[in-house]
């Protein structure tokens, strides 16, 4: 294969064509097989129907990282009869029971059996929290990652799980604060920052902390307008740029930015409501608005009228 690329690149032959038939990749210029057969990854399916679906794939169900053998096992049925329905003879049937045997010795691993425990919770806990199927599947590349660098030992594997979840909410930009995470996985605060920090640190993982990724989760639960969340987020939007964000917690920032914005727009949202929506205390909130307040003050002209009620 190497000399006919040799000699597709030396004659500038830059077209090459897939024959879907053979599976063979030809050149177009000279006609050299550059690759006899090809890995067909779709499932050969021309019609959407489901009846189609289920009579016609052919290569089984796509491959997912959440998965512990990443959809690429293969089962011995337990059905000692042909594809025809006939009974196997009795030389074929101890043959494909010691096939069995040694087929499922083969699978018994440490780490099998870890990614099959944790893929197991992982599925709860994204279900629960109502995360989409790409930020599992990235939260399960995170927990592979971890298992390969020996990470999970010392740890429970839900905690990981629960610490892998949160990392990958974070890196995908979505809104779930670890009150969330930690109420859901019922584990403890300090459990999921353990785990979270090792994930980060030994990972070199990279977290960009966005504050306004919580606005809509916090605007929508407290049905306020959407001028009142276009302003919370110029207002987090400045206070990120002087840095006064760092240390803080970002649902709290979230919180005092939309308490702002909708005493502008006189919609009444105290910060009693406001906290229990977003479990962060009225202390807590009072504190960060005095904090922002020179930030909202450019937008809300009567700044001062009623904020700290």
């Amino acid at each position: 294969m190497n000399q006919m690329l040799e000699y597709c690149f030396e004659n500038k032959h830059t077209s090459p064509i897939t024959d879907v038939v053979t599976g063979e990749i030809c050149c177009s210029d000279c006609g050299a097989v550059i690759i006899e057969k090809t890995i067909d990854r779709s499932n050969g399916l021309m019609t959407p129907t489901k009846e189609d679906y289920m009579n016609k794939t052919q290569n089984g169900p796509p491959t997912k990282i959440s998965t512990s053998n990443m959809s690429q096992s293969t089962t011995i049925s337990r059905k000692n009869h042909d594809s025809t329905g006939n009974r196997l003879h009795n030389d074929t049937r101890r043959h494909f029971s010691r096939l069995r045997i040694w087929d499922s010795r083969s699978k018994i691993d440490r780490n099998e059996r870890n990614l099959v425990k944790a893929f197991t919770i992982l599925d709860a806990y994204a279900s629960q929290l109502g995360i989409p199927e790409n930020a599992k599947e990235h939260a399960a590349y995170i927990y592979r990652k971890a298992v390969e660098n020996n990470l999970i030992m010392g740890s429970s594997i839900p905690s990981m799980v629960a610490g892998s979840v949160y990392v990958a909410c974070k890196q995908l930009g979505i809104p779930r604060s670890a009150d969330d995470t930690t109420r859901i996985c019922n584990i403890s605060k300090r459990k999921l920052s353990k785990a979270y920090k090792r994930l980060v640190k030994n990972l070199e993982l990279k977290i960009d902390p966005s504050e306004t990724d919580y606005i809509s989760q916090v605007a929508n639960s407290l049905s306020v307008s959407e001028k009142t969340k276009r302003l919370a987020i110029k207002i987090i939007d400045d206070v990120k740029k002087e840095k006064v964000h760092v240390g803080k917690k970002p649902l709290g920032i979230t919180a005092a930015a939309v308490y702002l914005s909708a005493i502008n727009y006189s919609e009444h949202v105290s910060m009693a409501k406001i906290s229990k929506v977003t479990n962060i205390s009225t202390v807590t909130i009072r504190k960060i608005t005095k904090l922002i307040k020179p930030f909202a003050a450019k937008y809300i002209e009567s700044i001062d009228v009623g904020v700290m009620k």
